[in-house]
């Protein structure tokens, strides 16, 4: 029986996931060929099978990754009365089929651990990634997939074919709407404790990953950006002279006033109350 998640469909140079689950299969599978519409990757997670596919064998047990190419029969042969449990995806990619060679099972087979191991990493990433029911959880899922087809390439020979022009430009794009969600979710929360990793689970990401992308993208940190826009709040709440400090410090996102204070200062070279009084008369002159 396969426990899977909902399909996702989306068209493009990215992979167009159509499903993604952890599934224990049905014995019948191990008995009859069959060929499926789709590419899939299949990561064992328990058990062990011998891939029937075009005349050849080739042996998986757990930690193993398989890779069965589009509309090729194949059998997937594991002992009765046994558990055969995989973390399966199937997807289309136009590339898939120029990308990887017929036979790369048995190179697969040979890997390092080291490898393995990373490659089990990036599956899991993009079930979890299927899994989050946050913003941009597709476009994420389908990143995650083509990078893990990506290693799965570099895993087995050099990688000859260059990323299509409209492919970059789509992930160009994917990086500046990642940016600019994590920015409206900060000006949106700024009265609220944030740390990066409540932006960043926001977006269904690491918060290492989203402070790389946000420093390459934006040419300063993700760090330095919550700090500014705190203080942008509270720079202008000391137009209020009704409200206090410490109150302007928990609208701002503070929740110590002191280290408020001090964080004020290092980032304006004052005070709050003095930035006040400067600004005050500012205003009276």
């Amino acid at each position: 029986m396969k426990r899977t998640a909902p399909l996702i469909k989306k068209t493009g140079p990215l992979p167009e996931i159509f499903l993604i689950g952890i599934s224990v299969w049905d014995p019948i599978y191990s008995q009859r060929e069959h060929a499926g519409a789709h590419w899939e990757v299949v990561h064992i997670v328990r058990g062990v099978v011998t891939l029937h596919l075009e005349g050849r064998k080739f042996r998986g047990e757990a930690g193993d990754t398989l890779l069965i190419p589009a509309g090729t029969l194949h059998r997937d042969e594991f002992l009765p009365g046994t558990e055969f449990e995989v973390l399966h995806l199937v997807f289309d990619w136009d590339n898939a089929p120029v990308f990887f060679k017929k036979h790369i099972n048995s190179e697969l087979a040979r890997l390092h651990k080291a490898d393995r191991q990373t490659i089990r990493n990036l599956a899991f990433n993009t079930y979890d990634c299927f899994m989050e029911r946050r913003a941009m959880r597709e476009e994420m899922t389908q990143a995650c997939l083509l990078r893990l087809l990506l290693f799965l390439k570099s895993c087995v020979g050099e990688l000859t074919l260059q990323v299509p022009v409209n492919e970059m430009a789509l992930a160009s794009e994917r990086r500046k709407l990642m940016i600019r969600t994590a920015k409206e979710f900060i000006q949106s929360n700024l009265n609220k404790p944030m740390m990066l990793s409540d932006i960043a689970a926001h977006l269904g990401i690491s918060a290492y990953h989203l402070s790389h992308i946000f420093s390459e993208e934006s040419g300063f940190t993700l760090s330095s950006y919550l700090i500014s826009s705190r203080m942008e709040k509270a720079a202008k709440l000391l137009n209020d002279p009704k409200l206090r400090i410490s109150e302007i410090a928990y609208q701002a996102g503070f929740e110590d006033p002191n280290y408020f204070g001090k964080a004020f200062r290092r980032h304006f070279g004052c005070s709050p109350g003095s930035f006040r009084n400067r600004q005050l008369k500012t205003r009276k002159a």
